[in-house]
């Protein structure tokens, strides 16, 4: 990577390649697309490896497969799609070409709930497990892929972006007390 920008797409709007506060980003590692969590547009969209639209899913909502600010965005090792759902308190769950296949969380404070989740960071290189953190509850929540409750760990921590390193290593970005976590 030599820091140059090869391409460049989008801009203010609600049509296909059109964002409105897009707020996370994945790349598919079987397919190499590009999926984006268009935040205010309630939707996620798919763009092909050379920017170009393939498809969009999700609209404004709280039933299955919809929205209310999708935050952020991760991808297994198998390119089923994770979204934190941030003002439903869940993560939803879909298939690489938007078909819902499941959810999990619920609003609140105890094990297994969520309180607006707003980054998703998938283990890919060990167990698989799902981290979402949490800014309501200032914790990160730990989850299994098919949503079974694992552990929360990180008390008053204001985790604003999460990511695994190759070896497996969790970092945080912790906004508030300006810092970054490495577990």
């Amino acid at each position: 990577m030599d820091g140059y920008l090869k391409a460049s797409v989008g801009e203010e709007g609600s049509e296909p390649l059109q964002f409105n506060a897009p707020s996370g980003i994945a790349i598919s590692p079987i397919t190499g697309q590009v999926y984006i969590a268009d935040e205010d547009n309630h939707r996620i969209q798919v763009l092909n490896p050379d920017l170009t639209f393939s498809h969009s899913f999700g609209s404004q909502g709280s039933a299955n497969g919809q929205f209310q600010s999708p935050y952020d965005i991760a991808i297994d090792s198998q390119g089923l799609v994770y979204v934190a759902d941030q003002d439903n308190d869940r993560i939803q769950k879909f298939s690489p070409d938007g078909k819902f296949v499941g959810q999990f969380g619920t609003e609140g404070f105890g094990p297994g709930q969520l309180d607006g989740p707003v980054s998703i960071a998938i283990d890919t290189a060990a167990t698989g497990l799902v981290y979402v953190s949490e800014d309501g509850n200032n914790r990160i929540s730990v989850f299994t892929s098919d949503g079974v409750f694992v552990s929360s760990f990180g008390d008053d921590l204001d985790s604003a972006s999460l990511t695994f390193d190759k070896d497996g290593f969790l970092y945080v970005c912790d906004y508030s007390n300006d810092k970054i976590h490495k577990y």
